[in-house]
């Protein structure tokens, strides 16, 4: 796999309409350090990520495929999450969210705004 540029990519929108479901290698985003937006739609990828970025600070995946998200998922700068129509069961293991700024939520029909912790 070509790696070159993966360290520079800050936002990555996926919207694959008509695609049932696709086949992604999940460690491509392992080297992705400035990643700060990521939004997943229309498409249903088999597996969730192995590694995310420090720095993400809004994550949208629609039908995320695992029941919780990855304990590598640093979510200090994170300020909005949406996971509409995922397997999500639990967010994460622990007290994860330290950061004022996070500011909305949702998953799939329950949506808070703002969150305060």
């Amino acid at each position: 796999m070509d790696n070159t540029g993966k360290e520079k990519i800050e936002a990555i929108f996926l919207d694959m309409p008509g695609i049932t479901e696709a086949q992604w290698n999940m460690k491509a985003f392992s080297k992705m350090y400035k990643l700060r937006l990521l939004k997943i739609n229309n498409v249903q990828l088999s597996d969730g990520p192995e590694d995310l970025s420090n720095k993400l600070r809004f994550l949208e995946w629609h039908f995320y495929p695992s029941k919780s998200l990855q304990a590598c998922l640093q979510v200090d700068l994170l300020v909005e999450l949406h996971m509409p129509n995922s397997s999500i069961e639990q967010l994460w293991n622990g007290h994860k969210v330290r950061s004022t700024n996070f500011y909305g939520l949702n998953i799939s029909s329950f949506f808070c705004f703002p969150i305060y912790l």
